[in-house]
C-alpha cells in the first residue's frame, strides 16, 4: 500500500530547532514511516493506550513524535501531530490537541 507522512506545524518548527546533524536523523526517521509496516515495534515505535489510544509514538533517542494513522483514497495516511522530549511529549499533546477536540 501507497503511504505519505504528513507533519504539523508544530513537528516542523521543533524538529528544525535541533542542531544539524541531530534534525537530520530525526526528519530521516519520521520519513521512514511512510515504509513501516502499521504493526508495533517496541522500542521505537509503540501504540499509545488509555486518552492516548488510536494514537502511535516514534522514539527517537531522547525525542519522540506522536502521530495517528488513517486512509484517504487507497493511501495509507500517517499524520505527524506533536513532537518534543519525552519528559513533557505527552502531557502536552494532551492539554493542547486532545483538549480542542473536546471543545
Amino acid at each position: 500500500m501507497k503511504s505519505k507522512v504528513f507533519w504539523s506545524a508544530q513537528v516542523r518548527d521543533y524538529v528544525n530547532s535541533k542542531a544539524p546533524e541531530p534534525r537530520r536523523a530525526l526528519w530521516r526517521e519520521i520519513k521512514n514511516l511512510a515504509s513501516w509496516d502499521g504493526r508495533e515495534n517496541p522500542p521505537r515505535i509503540r501504540h499509545l493506550e488509555d486518552e492516548l489510544s488510536g494514537y502511535s509514538r516514534l522514539r527517537f533517542k531522547r525525542d519522540r513524535v506522536l502521530f495517528r494513522e488513517a486512509n484517504e483514497r487507497g493511501t495509507r495516511i500517517i499524520k505527524c501531530l506533536h513532537a518534543g522530549p519525552r519528559s513533557t511529549v505527552y502531557e502536552t499533546f494532551q492539554e493542547i490537541f486532545l483538549d480542542e477536540l473536546t471543545s
